[in-house]
């Protein structure tokens, strides 16, 4: 088992969108599908459809990570109800 670090900046961004370390970690351990960024080649996108309370709503989780050695390290999430633009399944 991987250990799992948080930026400050993907601490902000669950804190603004009220999504909490809970369902990034289990969204993170069970996506719907994970892809390379096209940013950059060791980072990843993990995402998620998952029902968000706060909104009464589905919506689309998308952590943005890292793997270096041992640990994950979370760069940020995207929160959005905008589900079909990000994921094409």
């Amino acid at each position: 088992m991987n250990k799992i670090r948080f930026s400050s900046h993907a601490l902000k961004r669950m804190q603004e969108r009220n999504v909490s370390r809970y369902i990034v970690i289990s969204s993170l351990n069970n996506p719907d599908i994970i892809e390379i960024s096209n940013h950059a080649p060791n980072r990843f996108l993990a995402k998620k459809r998952y029902f968000n309370q706060y909104f009464s709503k589905e919506h689309l989780l998308i952590i943005v990570f890292e793997i270096n050695k041992n640990i994950i390290e979370i760069i940020t999430i995207i929160d959005t109800s905008k589900i079909n633009k990000y994921l094409n399944l």
